[in-house]
């Protein structure tokens, strides 16, 4: 017979059990500040591209000035926004949780989404990156079946956030989200009863 296993831990993983106390004072998830700087050098490395296009053997000014330029500014917009503008995070509240994307905000409350669970994106070998899926209340639309086609969820969190105040990754995420969602369906619960 095997031991009972955590109801909060992901399919063929033993993971110990978390203090609900750690996971409710969560309020906030953001990209961290190492995300940027990686988001950072791959723009300007685009844009060093379009340099040596532009002065390399056959020079190609009319082609590596415009991917200079996008490479550079991508390179400041982009990790500016997602980190410093604070515009990739995800807020906690007791009614529900808004998710903040690079151009748009998503409100939810809680009875309207699903449990959160962890898919995995496989970029490469040895590059492995789990994020959080959900499922909303009147999901549809052709990117959230294909979405729901990859992950078996129709939503997902921005991929890379992890806890503000504390060390953690996309697990850490998935417990906190699930363990608010499951505090905000009992008080609901306990009003009708």
């Amino acid at each position: 017979m095997s031991a009972p296993r955590d109801d909060r831990s992901a399919p063929g993983s033993e993971v110990p059990q978390i203090d609900d106390s750690i996971l409710l004072g969560m309020r906030s998830f953001r990209q961290p500040l190492w995300r940027a700087l990686v988001q950072c050098a791959l723009f300007l490395t685009i844009a060093g591209l379009g340099l040596s296009m532009v002065f390399g053997q056959p020079p190609r000014p009319d082609i590596g000035w415009p991917i200079a330029a996008v490479g550079l500014l991508a390179g400041i917009l982009v990790p500016g926004l997602t980190t410093i503008g604070r515009r990739r995070r995800v807020e906690l509240f007791d009614e529900g949780f808004v998710v903040h994307e690079l151009f748009r905000t998503r409100h939810y409350r809680w009875s309207e989404v699903s449990d959160f669970g962890l898919a995995t994106l496989l970029p490469g070998r040895g590059m492995r990156q789990t994020y959080v899926v959900y499922d909303a209340r009147g999901d549809h639309g052709a990117l959230v079946g294909f979405n729901r086609f990859l992950s078996g969820k129709g939503r997902s969190l921005p991929i890379g956030i992890e806890p503000a105040d504390l060390p953690g990754n996309a697990v850490t995420v998935a417990y906190a989200m699930n363990a608010w969602r499951q505090r905000a369906l009992d008080r609901e619960a306990g009003r009708t009863a």
